[in-house]
């Protein structure tokens, strides 16, 4: 038994040792895994980013990874803390045209996850039918580090309104600001009708402007807006809010992570985003999102990959944790089968040859004292050539094969005593 172990180890323990070499030389070409856990800057406390980060969260969460949202003012100051060398946050909700990849070439899109519309409110009266008809009025444009107030300082600026006043308020602020009349109008960008523009649109004495006359000089001064219909009821059908229908410019919302975010966070991403943006929205049909474009940064690659050909067949069968260990360990599974495909067929003769030698050594012996004796004949040495020929047949009774291989132990003590026999029939025979 003992002697079949020591053969074991001697073959398949430098076996053992190859692979062991050849995974050590595949794991330098290992991806690292990705990360236990991720932040994500979202917007305002209960405004529609921040709601759609804790989906998105939540989603993450389910598969391993730890996400924690960060309240923010909004898109400028997300996007602060997502790019530069100082970065805060991994993943970022950006409103459309408030960044380019000319002011933050680090990072990558996930693409398009709904389109916004722009409300604007005022308490001019519904004939009032252009911006620049707001004159000098008292604008809440939302605070310092939102996107609102980066679009809505646009727009100003293009419509010639550089006399009125700005004011840092959104949210509940700026529609209490235009109900108790310390604002004349308020600015806000929003996918859903939140609780403030619907206290606004239910209003009497306030008016929502209609792009509509309008809206393609918007669009050739703001390529990154569209338009959109809000339509009469649609924001609350009971009540028939609103009582007409308009048309109003739309930026899109968007994801952006830093250009170094691991590839499989993003593929977990984009399962996140078609998990939870893909239904019908106000102000689009089921399946417009998420989508390629339209997006201030190039495309993550893992991103466009994921848009052309859907998640891989890992990932999209198993859980992300196994998917993610399988495909890290495709680089050492494949210089495994090239050694063990040889090896495997190398192995068992190297074994035998283990086994055999210590039977087969000993026939370079027997032949020594044959060829001796036959070169010598009648003057051999008979008493020391069976004296020689009995100390190998000592040897050959001590030696311990497997079973499997105790036939040649056996064929070599017949043919030591054929030998001998011959020894010692010259022998009486002189």
């Amino acid at each position: 038994m003992w002697t079949a172990i020591r053969a074991a180890l001697k073959v398949y323990g430098v076996i053992a040792l190859l692979l062991a070499a050849a995974l050590a030389v595949g794991w330098q070409f290992v991806a690292p895994p990705p990360p236990r856990s991720v932040v994500i800057a979202a917007g305002p406390a209960g405004g529609a980013y921040e709601a759609a980060a804790r989906r998105w969260a939540a989603f993450l969460g389910r598969n391993g990874i730890s996400a924690a949202v960060v309240e923010t003012q909004g898109s400028v100051e997300n996007l602060a803390l997502v790019s530069g060398r100082s970065a805060r946050a991994d993943i970022a909700i950006v409103q459309g045209g408030v960044g380019s990849q000319e002011q933050h070439p680090t990072l990558r899109s996930l693409g398009a996850v709904s389109r916004e519309a722009l409300w604007v409110f005022h308490r001019f009266g519904a004939e009032t039918e252009r911006l620049r008809d707001l004159g000098s009025a008292r604008i809440a444009i939302g605070p310092e580090g939102s996107g609102t107030r980066a679009l809505a300082l646009a727009l100003l600026a293009r419509a010639g309104l550089t006399g009125v006043q700005t004011l840092p308020l959104g949210g509940a602020e700026a529609a209490g600001a235009v109900l108790d009349g310390s604002a004349d109008a308020a600015i806000f960008v929003s996918a859903v009708p939140t609780e403030p523009i619907l206290r606004l649109l239910r209003s009497e004495g306030v008016a929502l402007l209609d792009f509509a006359p309008r809206a393609e000089a918007y669009l050739a001064a703001l390529p990154f807006l569209s338009t959109v219909t809000l339509h009469a009821g649609s924001a609350d059908l009971a009540d028939d809010i609103p009582r007409q229908s308009s048309t109003l410019l739309a930026p899109v919302a968007q994801v952006v992570v830093r250009g170094e975010t691991h590839p499989k966070i993003v593929l977990l991403l984009m399962e996140a985003l078609s998990a939870t943006q893909g239904t019908r929205q106000l102000l689009s049909p089921a399946g417009s999102f998420p989508a390629a474009g339209p997006v201030d940064w190039p495309l993550h690659e893992d991103a466009e990959r994921f848009y052309r050909f859907g998640p891989g067949l890992l990932m999209r069968y198993l859980p992300f944790w196994v998917a993610v260990t399988l495909e890290r360990t495709w680089v050492l599974i494949i210089p495994l089968l090239t050694l063990l495909l040889p090896l495997s067929r190398i192995a068992p003769p190297l074994y035998r040859w283990q086994v055999e030698r210590k039977i087969y050594r000993w026939y370079r012996d027997v032949r020594r004292i044959e060829d001796a004796f036959e070169e010598d004949g009648a003057r051999a040495d008979t008493p020391g050539l069976l004296g020689r020929l009995d100390a190998v047949s000592a040897r050959v009774a001590a030696t311990h094969v497997p079973l499997a291989y105790a036939r040649p132990l056996y064929d070599l003590r017949q043919h030591v005593a054929f030998v001998r026999e011959r020894i010692a029939a010259a022998a009486r025979g002189g």
